[in-house]
């Protein structure tokens, strides 16, 4: 029974290392055994399909985002902690997993029904507590006039943009594997008091 956990648990690893990196499309069964070293037969016996595993992937790779991110907002520290929280969260999550914020946002765009299918089953939705004080802070004036999604938005993305732009942002930087981490490390200090002072009343 343990061999079949450690088994099952080698052939899960490859296949998210396959799938972040080359999508459903672009992945194949094969592979995923080469890199499990196992032959395909085993890997079909754990499992069946390929949609079947990548689902489980894909599923896997929303648990490590989605949850975190909404337990921070869901959290009864300040508003100024919670962005500070966010950034961290985002930029640790990437450093550990470089190809997982691409293969989300790839495989959500192409499949979208699947994506909703399944933060509907993980009843997802914006907390008011975070609501509610982007709200007290705007009504109280030491915040300019923004919702909680678009508040919220802007975090993210500027978290987000030069990661789903690796690429792009090396090329046009001129940046090598190691300074596009101090790239990103400076971005991480950087945001929270971009967004901050942004909000703040002229």
């Amino acid at each position: 029974m343990a061999l079949e956990k450690e088994t099952e648990e080698k052939i899960f690893k490859a296949a998210q290392s396959i799938f972040q990196k080359r999508g459903f499309e672009g992945a194949r069964m094969q592979e995923i055994a080469d890199e499990a070293e196992i032959n395909k037969s085993m890997l079909h016996y754990y499992f069946r399909s390929k949609d079947k595993l990548f689902q489980e992937v894909f599923q896997a790779g929303i648990k490590k985002v989605m949850p975190q991110l909404f337990g921070i907002l869901k959290s009864e520290m300040g508003l100024s902690e919670k962005v500070n929280e966010i950034v961290n969260f985002y930029h640790d999550m990437f450093r550990e997993n470089q190809h997982l914020p691409t293969f989300v946002v790839y495989e959500m765009n192409q499949h979208p029904e699947r994506f909703k299918e399944f933060l509907g089953v993980m009843n997802i939705e914006l907390p008011d507590v975070f609501r509610e004080q982007v709200n007290t802070e705007v009504s109280e004036g030491r915040m300019k006039p923004i919702s909680a999604e678009q508040f919220l938005l802007n975090i993210v993305s500027m978290c987000m943009m030069p990661m789903l732009a690796k690429t792009m942002v090396k090329t046009i930087f001129a940046l090598d594997e190691v300074a596009y981490a101090n790239f990103l490390e400076e971005r991480r200090a950087l945001i929270p008091e971009i967004i901050l002072n942004g909000v703040k009343p002229s």
